[in-house]
């Protein structure tokens, strides 16, 4: 019998500030999606009035080629020093691992 894995991540869409380039003075809003795998989750219970529920994660950069098809670089973390996100703030994402690029692509 054979087993089949499924793995699955969680992405965030930021709304942040960026520039066309470094001589550019009109900043621009943009959403930016961010690639994440959860390694713990929290659930914080405050007496029975109300819970919320965390993930802890990694981020990590993604990238759309030319097909619209979203390569994700688990070897290339993002940043590191806020790993927390409410459970409600994210969606679910899947992704395989491409053969030909040894890199993961997203669903």
């Amino acid at each position: 019998m054979q087993h089949k894995i499924q793995n699955s991540g969680v992405t965030l869409v930021s709304l942040t500030l960026g520039y066309a380039s470094s001589k550019n003075e009109n900043p621009r809003i943009e959403p930016v999606t961010y690639y994440e795998t959860i390694n713990e989750i929290i659930e914080l219970d405050y007496h029975g009035h109300f819970k919320f529920v965390m993930f802890r994660y990694d981020w990590f950069e993604g990238d759309e080629n030319k097909y619209e098809i979203t390569y994700v670089y688990f070897n290339k973390k993002y940043y590191r020093n806020d790993p927390f996100v409410l459970a409600s703030q994210v969606h679910q994402y899947f992704y395989v691992q491409d053969p030909f690029e040894k890199i993961d692509t997203v669903f």
